[in-house]
């Protein structure tokens, strides 16, 4: 009995592990084609683009650690789903 819990809670959690994972590829793709389109702003006008970039500059930096700590949470969570994965083929 207390095998199926843990079954179906693992079953549960890989399910989540799984829409996160899913989410998340689907906002990088958001944000890809977001810088892809500043790039391009900036190639109309360089030099607005410049100054822009470097009044925002500190923002730049905290943005480029925050996507390097939310890429660390998605090796994270594969990891997670590989071995809850394991798991789930050991109840089975």
């Amino acid at each position: 009995m207390n095998d199926y819990k843990h079954y179906y809670r693992l079953k549960s959690r890989l399910e989540r592990a799984q829409k996160w994972e899913r989410n998340f590829l689907e906002t990088e793709q958001h944000i890809a084609i977001s810088d892809k389109v500043t790039q391009d702003l900036g190639k109309e006008a360089p030099i607005t683009y410049f100054l822009t970039s470097l009044i925002s500059f500190p923002i730049i930096c905290l943005t480029f650690l925050k996507k390097r700590l939310v890429y660390q949470s998605y090796r994270k969570c594969k990891k997670e789903i590989e071995l809850i994965q394991e798991k789930i083929k050991y109840y089975e």
